[in-house]
Protein backbone atom coordinates (compact mmCIF):
# COMPACT_ATOMS: atom_id res chain seq x y z
CA UNK A 1 0.00 0.00 0.00
CA UNK A 2 1.44 3.37 -1.02
CA UNK A 3 0.02 5.54 1.77
CA UNK A 4 -0.40 8.24 -0.90
CA UNK A 5 3.22 8.25 -1.97
CA UNK A 6 3.34 11.32 -4.11
CA UNK A 7 3.39 12.22 -6.93
CA UNK A 8 1.11 9.65 -8.55
CA UNK A 9 0.83 9.59 -12.35
CA UNK A 10 -2.51 8.63 -13.93
CA UNK A 11 -2.90 7.45 -17.54
CA UNK A 12 -6.06 8.41 -19.43
CA UNK A 13 -6.86 8.02 -23.14
CA UNK A 14 -10.08 9.17 -24.83
CA UNK A 15 -12.81 11.15 -23.08
CA UNK A 16 -15.83 10.80 -25.39
CA UNK A 17 -19.27 12.23 -24.68
CA UNK A 18 -20.84 8.89 -25.58
CA UNK A 19 -20.22 5.27 -24.59
CA UNK A 20 -16.48 4.58 -24.97
CA UNK A 21 -15.50 2.28 -27.81
CA UNK A 22 -12.49 0.91 -25.96
CA UNK A 23 -11.64 -0.23 -22.43
CA UNK A 24 -9.05 2.54 -22.20
CA UNK A 25 -11.39 5.50 -22.80
CA UNK A 26 -13.62 7.06 -20.16
CA UNK A 27 -16.92 8.93 -20.61
CA UNK A 28 -16.46 12.68 -20.29
CA UNK A 29 -19.04 12.84 -17.48
CA UNK A 30 -17.15 10.24 -15.45
CA UNK A 31 -13.88 12.06 -16.07
CA UNK A 32 -15.49 15.23 -14.67
CA UNK A 33 -16.46 13.27 -11.54
CA UNK A 34 -12.85 12.12 -11.19
CA UNK A 35 -11.64 15.72 -11.32
CA UNK A 36 -14.18 16.91 -8.76
CA UNK A 37 -13.05 14.11 -6.45
CA UNK A 38 -9.39 15.11 -6.81
CA UNK A 39 -10.28 18.71 -5.99
CA UNK A 40 -12.31 17.75 -2.92
CA UNK A 41 -9.55 15.49 -1.64
CA UNK A 42 -6.93 18.21 -1.92
CA UNK A 43 -4.87 16.81 -4.79
CA UNK A 44 -2.72 19.26 -6.78
CA UNK A 45 -2.16 18.66 -10.50
CA UNK A 46 1.28 18.98 -12.08
CA UNK A 47 2.73 18.44 -15.54
CA UNK A 48 4.77 15.36 -16.34
CA UNK A 49 7.86 17.51 -17.00
CA UNK A 50 7.53 18.90 -13.47
CA UNK A 51 8.66 15.50 -12.18
CA UNK A 52 12.21 16.55 -13.06
CA UNK A 53 12.02 18.50 -9.79
CA UNK A 54 9.54 16.30 -7.95
CA UNK A 55 10.82 17.19 -4.50
CA UNK A 56 9.50 20.73 -5.01
CA UNK A 57 5.93 19.55 -5.65
CA UNK A 58 3.26 19.74 -2.92
CA UNK A 59 2.03 16.75 -0.96
CA UNK A 60 -0.70 14.80 -2.75
CA UNK A 61 0.38 15.78 -6.25
CA UNK A 62 -1.21 13.95 -9.17
CA UNK A 63 0.00 14.06 -12.78
CA UNK A 64 -2.78 13.58 -15.33
CA UNK A 65 -1.52 12.15 -18.61
CA UNK A 66 -3.43 11.46 -21.83
CA UNK A 67 -2.00 9.11 -24.44
CA UNK A 68 -2.40 9.43 -28.21
CA UNK A 69 -4.17 12.81 -28.51
CA UNK A 70 -7.83 12.07 -29.20
CA UNK A 71 -10.02 14.90 -30.45
CA UNK A 72 -12.63 14.25 -27.76
CA UNK A 73 -10.02 15.27 -25.17
CA UNK A 74 -10.58 18.88 -26.19
CA UNK A 75 -14.19 19.06 -24.99
CA UNK A 76 -14.06 16.16 -22.57
CA UNK A 77 -10.85 17.00 -20.71
CA UNK A 78 -8.96 20.13 -21.74
CA UNK A 79 -11.80 22.64 -21.39
CA UNK A 80 -13.04 21.25 -18.03
CA UNK A 81 -9.48 21.19 -16.69
CA UNK A 82 -8.88 24.74 -17.84
CA UNK A 83 -12.09 25.91 -16.17
CA UNK A 84 -11.09 24.16 -12.93
CA UNK A 85 -7.56 25.58 -12.90
CA UNK A 86 -6.06 22.11 -13.33
CA UNK A 87 -3.39 20.97 -15.78
CA UNK A 88 -2.34 17.83 -17.63
CA UNK A 89 0.11 16.36 -20.12
CA UNK A 90 -0.81 15.04 -23.57
CA UNK A 91 1.41 12.51 -25.34
CA UNK A 92 0.92 13.01 -29.08
CA UNK A 93 1.60 10.66 -32.01
CA UNK A 94 2.68 13.33 -34.48
CA UNK A 95 1.87 11.50 -37.73
CA UNK A 96 -1.77 11.39 -36.62
CA UNK A 97 -2.28 15.05 -35.72
CA UNK A 98 -5.57 16.10 -37.31
CA UNK A 99 -6.14 12.56 -38.55
CA UNK A 100 -7.20 9.38 -36.80
CA UNK A 101 -5.67 6.66 -34.62
CA UNK A 102 -4.78 4.18 -37.35
CA UNK A 103 -3.78 1.48 -34.84
CA UNK A 104 -7.44 1.24 -33.75
CA UNK A 105 -8.60 0.15 -37.20
CA UNK A 106 -11.54 1.72 -39.02
CA UNK A 107 -11.83 5.48 -38.57
CA UNK A 108 -14.66 6.70 -36.37
CA UNK A 109 -15.55 9.73 -34.28
CA UNK A 110 -13.66 8.27 -31.31
CA UNK A 111 -10.48 7.69 -33.34
CA UNK A 112 -10.28 11.31 -34.49
CA UNK A 113 -7.22 13.18 -33.25
CA UNK A 114 -6.50 16.68 -32.01
CA UNK A 115 -5.52 19.27 -34.62
CA UNK A 116 -2.43 21.49 -34.73
CA UNK A 117 -4.58 24.47 -33.79
CA UNK A 118 -6.00 22.70 -30.74
CA UNK A 119 -2.58 21.53 -29.58
CA UNK A 120 -1.20 25.05 -29.90
CA UNK A 121 -4.14 26.42 -27.89
CA UNK A 122 -3.70 23.78 -25.20
CA UNK A 123 0.01 24.53 -24.92
CA UNK A 124 -0.68 28.26 -24.66
CA UNK A 125 -3.17 27.54 -21.85
CA UNK A 126 -0.46 25.86 -19.75
CA UNK A 127 -0.90 22.21 -20.72
CA UNK A 128 2.11 20.09 -21.65
CA UNK A 129 2.19 18.69 -25.18
CA UNK A 130 4.69 15.83 -25.26
CA UNK A 131 5.87 13.01 -27.50
CA UNK A 132 4.29 9.63 -28.22
CA UNK A 133 6.54 9.01 -31.27
CA UNK A 134 5.56 9.71 -34.87
CA UNK A 135 3.66 6.63 -36.02
CA UNK A 136 2.77 4.96 -32.70
CA UNK A 137 4.83 1.79 -33.29
CA UNK A 138 5.78 -0.98 -30.93
CA UNK A 139 9.29 0.33 -30.29
CA UNK A 140 10.50 -3.04 -29.02
CA UNK A 141 10.22 -4.41 -32.58
CA UNK A 142 12.33 -1.66 -34.17
CA UNK A 143 16.09 -1.28 -34.59
CA UNK A 144 17.95 1.36 -32.62
CA UNK A 145 18.19 3.53 -35.75
CA UNK A 146 14.44 3.26 -36.38
CA UNK A 147 13.69 4.15 -32.77
CA UNK A 148 16.05 7.12 -32.92
CA UNK A 149 14.20 8.38 -35.98
CA UNK A 150 10.77 7.96 -34.38
CA UNK A 151 11.77 9.75 -31.19
CA UNK A 152 13.88 12.55 -32.61
CA UNK A 153 11.48 13.35 -35.46
CA UNK A 154 8.43 13.49 -33.19
CA UNK A 155 10.30 15.78 -30.81
CA UNK A 156 11.29 18.11 -33.65
CA UNK A 157 7.76 18.25 -35.06
CA UNK A 158 6.28 19.24 -31.71
CA UNK A 159 9.02 21.73 -30.92
CA UNK A 160 8.52 23.45 -34.27
CA UNK A 161 4.74 23.53 -33.78
CA UNK A 162 4.84 24.82 -30.20
CA UNK A 163 8.07 26.86 -30.23
CA UNK A 164 9.14 25.20 -26.98
CA UNK A 165 11.40 22.40 -25.81
CA UNK A 166 9.80 18.95 -25.56
CA UNK A 167 11.38 16.75 -22.89
CA UNK A 168 8.67 14.18 -22.05
CA UNK A 169 7.90 10.89 -23.79
CA UNK A 170 5.48 7.98 -23.47
CA UNK A 171 6.26 4.66 -25.18
CA UNK A 172 3.34 3.51 -27.39
CA UNK A 173 1.56 0.47 -25.94
CA UNK A 174 3.98 0.77 -23.01
CA UNK A 175 6.44 -1.37 -24.99
CA UNK A 176 10.17 -0.69 -25.11
CA UNK A 177 13.57 -2.33 -24.85
CA UNK A 178 17.07 -1.28 -23.84
CA UNK A 179 17.52 0.53 -27.15
CA UNK A 180 14.44 2.62 -26.40
CA UNK A 181 16.07 4.04 -23.29
CA UNK A 182 19.23 4.83 -25.26
CA UNK A 183 17.28 6.45 -28.09
CA UNK A 184 15.19 8.54 -25.69
CA UNK A 185 18.23 9.95 -23.93
CA UNK A 186 20.08 10.56 -27.19
CA UNK A 187 17.08 12.43 -28.63
CA UNK A 188 17.12 14.83 -25.70
CA UNK A 189 14.20 13.61 -23.61
CA UNK A 190 14.60 13.86 -19.85
CA UNK A 191 11.68 11.72 -18.70
CA UNK A 192 9.73 8.86 -20.23
CA UNK A 193 6.80 6.88 -18.87
CA UNK A 194 5.65 3.31 -19.09
CA UNK A 195 2.35 1.57 -18.35
CA UNK A 196 3.44 -0.52 -15.37
CA UNK A 197 1.76 0.63 -12.16
CA UNK A 198 3.55 2.15 -9.20
CA UNK A 199 4.42 5.48 -7.67
CA UNK A 200 7.16 7.87 -8.72
CA UNK A 201 10.42 6.34 -7.56
CA UNK A 202 9.29 2.74 -7.94
CA UNK A 203 12.07 2.62 -10.53
CA UNK A 204 14.90 5.17 -10.22
CA UNK A 205 15.44 5.31 -14.00
CA UNK A 206 13.90 8.59 -15.31
CA UNK A 207 13.02 6.81 -18.55
CA UNK A 208 10.89 4.23 -16.71
CA UNK A 209 8.36 6.37 -14.83
CA UNK A 210 5.36 4.28 -13.78
CA UNK A 211 1.71 5.21 -14.24
CA UNK A 212 -1.68 4.02 -13.04
CA UNK A 213 -4.06 3.13 -15.88
CA UNK A 214 -7.62 4.46 -15.83
CA UNK A 215 -10.22 2.30 -17.55
CA UNK A 216 -13.73 2.95 -18.84
CA UNK A 217 -15.45 1.42 -15.82
CA UNK A 218 -13.39 3.11 -13.13
CA UNK A 219 -15.76 4.79 -10.70
CA UNK A 220 -14.69 7.51 -8.27
CA UNK A 221 -14.35 4.79 -5.64
CA UNK A 222 -12.04 2.85 -7.96
CA UNK A 223 -9.99 5.98 -8.61
CA UNK A 224 -9.63 6.52 -4.87
CA UNK A 225 -8.35 2.96 -4.40
CA UNK A 226 -5.94 3.32 -7.31
CA UNK A 227 -4.47 6.46 -5.79
CA UNK A 228 -4.07 4.68 -2.46
CA UNK A 229 -2.65 1.38 -3.71
CA UNK A 230 -0.90 2.74 -6.85
CA UNK A 231 -2.07 -0.31 -8.77
CA UNK A 232 -4.24 -0.99 -11.81
CA UNK A 233 -6.17 -3.85 -10.23
CA UNK A 234 -7.99 -2.67 -7.10
CA UNK A 235 -10.97 -4.97 -6.76
CA UNK A 236 -12.46 -5.30 -3.30
CA UNK A 237 -11.42 -8.96 -3.29
CA UNK A 238 -7.79 -8.04 -3.85
CA UNK A 239 -7.92 -5.37 -1.15
CA UNK A 240 -9.52 -7.81 1.30
CA UNK A 241 -6.69 -10.29 0.64
CA UNK A 242 -4.16 -7.50 1.18
CA UNK A 243 -5.52 -6.63 4.62
CA UNK A 244 -5.93 -10.29 5.59
CA UNK A 245 -2.29 -10.91 4.69
CA UNK A 246 -1.23 -7.89 6.73
CA UNK A 247 -3.23 -9.05 9.71
CA UNK A 248 -1.82 -12.57 9.40
CA UNK A 249 1.72 -11.22 9.15
CA UNK A 250 1.19 -9.03 12.22
CA UNK A 251 -0.14 -11.94 14.25
CA UNK A 252 2.76 -14.12 13.17
CA UNK A 253 5.22 -11.40 14.14
CA UNK A 254 3.62 -10.88 17.56
CA UNK A 255 3.88 -14.59 18.32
Amino acid sequence: MSQHRSPVILMYHGTPGSRPDTHYSIHANLFAKHMRFLKRQGWTTALFKDLQNAQALPEKTVVLTFDDGYADNYQGAFLPLLESGMKATWFIATDCIGGHAHWLGTASKQTQMLTKEQLTEMHSAGMEIASHTCSHPDLSTLSLAQQQNELSTAKSVLEKLLSTQVTSLAYPYGRFNDDSLIAAEQAGYRLACITQPGWLGSDPNPFLVRRIAIFSGDSVSSLSRKLTFTDNEVSWQKIARYYMNRARAKLTYNF
